[in-house]
């Protein structure tokens, strides 16, 4: 059986803390899409969000053409009873000019992608013919338009094929380069500033000063916004002094349009993040989430900007980025984004659960059932700040505060990072 985080002590249960959906609520409403648009390529708008519809002046396909390859027929040979004989009367290839008709009784060799003779109405695939000399064999009949692709089929003419607050991928590079599309108008990168707080961290690869502990977030974090679409302004370590924090916040909120902090919000006596906030002329509040790891999240506002908070602990840290920081990201640059829900997958082992906070724990993919759902067991040990099961484990598993233990085998929500980590 396996162990979990406990309620901390002091919770008094789980209608004394804040639930993710309410603070998924509370984040989308400081998020609106940054202003700003761009003129670029295609290929220089991957991850971008569309600033308006894309409409084609082109069919897709342009023209008709073979969709295989074999032999195109007139109308008058469809009706024939196979099989019968035709004489092949040419050959067209993919990217030629083609020929302009072909008679009754004769037959054109088709290759994949050729363009369509014009009385042409259906090809027979090559594997349904005999080939002997100028002549083939039908030995299969085809209904009309069978193997052609059809002019504007796909896409017609003045179609919308990329609509606007979409973010642009592989798809939708591959259909802008179909339809000869040169430039689109995408939103600007939403510029993010990114800080770490504690006068206890140092820089990672630098050596450590007694009691000093390396920051793990700032890279971490790091690494997460720069494989996105992001702009990314490191501030890297900031002291837990006050006035320090206030002045780089109400610096950054001049120039950036979120602010990712991490560390200083969990409410101790050298937590500064949240009255830093205030003093940079900002509101904020700090949420006690019914959330295991990652109890605390600051959530604010200096301005326009929108500041979360995170917690200190990489693993909590890691979860509050996946769960708010990402769909806020999303949000402003323009797209949507709803509260991440993982997908279906099935406990491998029994998970022990107490009722009252939602818990992520990393787990591992031991092997699929046969419907391909990934079934999965827990990486031990397992706590906000160890690293180790992390690296070792797949995704998280994520059992919700009303529910109690899981027994093995039964359904439960799994975040895999191959999905959760890009924005």
């Amino acid at each position: 059986m396996a162990s979990v985080y406990p309620l901390a002590k002091g919770d008094t249960g789980h209608r004394s803390l804040t639930t993710i959906d309410e603070a998924f609520a509370q984040i989308a409403g400081l998020a609106t899409a940054v202003e700003g648009i761009e003129l670029r390529t295609p290929a220089s708008s991957i991850g971008r969000v569309a600033a308006c519809d894309v409409v084609t002046e082109a069919p897709l396909p342009r023209f008709d053409h073979a969709a295989m390859d074999g032999f195109g027929l007139c109308a008058l040979d469809l009706v024939r009873a196979a099989p019968f004989d035709l004489n092949v009367s040419g050959r067209v290839f993919a990217g030629s000019v083609g020929i302009d008709a072909i008679q009754k009784g004769h037959a054109v060799r088709l290759l994949t992608g050729a363009p369509i003779p014009g009385n042409v109405e259906a090809v027979v695939p090559e594997e349904s013919c005999i080939v002997s000399a100028d002549q083939v064999r039908v030995l299969k009949a085809v209904s009309e338009g069978a193997n052609i692709r059809r002019r504007g089929e796909d896409v017609p003419s003045g179609a919308v094929i990329v609509r606007r607050d979409e973010r642009l991928d592989a798809r939708h590079l591959a259909i802008l380069a179909a339809s000869g599309i040169r430039e689109l108008q995408t939103r600007r990168r939403v510029r993010v500033a990114l800080l770490s707080v504690g006068d206890e961290l140092v820089p990672a690869g630098e050596d450590l000063r007694p009691g000093g502990i390396n920051d793990v977030n700032g890279p971490m974090l790091q690494a997460l916004l720069e494989a996105s679409s992001v702009e990314v302004t490191d501030l890297g370590i900031q002291r837990d002094n006050l006035n320090e924090l206030a002045e780089v916040l109400r610096n950054a909120a001049a120039r950036v349009d979120v602010v990712v902090s991490s560390g200083g919000v969990s409410g101790s006596d050298a937590d500064h993040v949240a009255a830093a906030i205030a003093d940079a002329g900002g509101t904020a509040r700090t949420l006690k989430l019914a959330l295991k790891p990652g109890k605390p999240l600051l959530v604010g506002r200096i301005g326009s900007v929108p500041v979360i908070g995170l917690p200190g602990n990489p693993v909590a840290a890691l979860v509050n980025f996946m769960l708010f920081a990402r769909p806020l990201l999303s949000l402003r640059a323009g797209t949507t984004a709803s509260r991440p829900r993982g997908y279906l997958a099935y406990a491998a082992e029994p998970m022990v659960h107490r009722v009252g906070r939602t818990e992520f724990v990393p787990a591992r993919i031991v092997d699929r059932t046969k419907d391909g759902r990934a079934r999965v067991t827990l990486m031990r040990p397992y706590g906000a700040a160890r690293l180790n099961p992390l690296v070792l484990s797949d995704g998280f598993v994520e059992i919700g505060m009303e529910r109690g233990d899981v027994a093995a085998e039964e359904p439960i929500a799994f975040h895999a990072f191959r999905t959760e980590f890009s924005i």
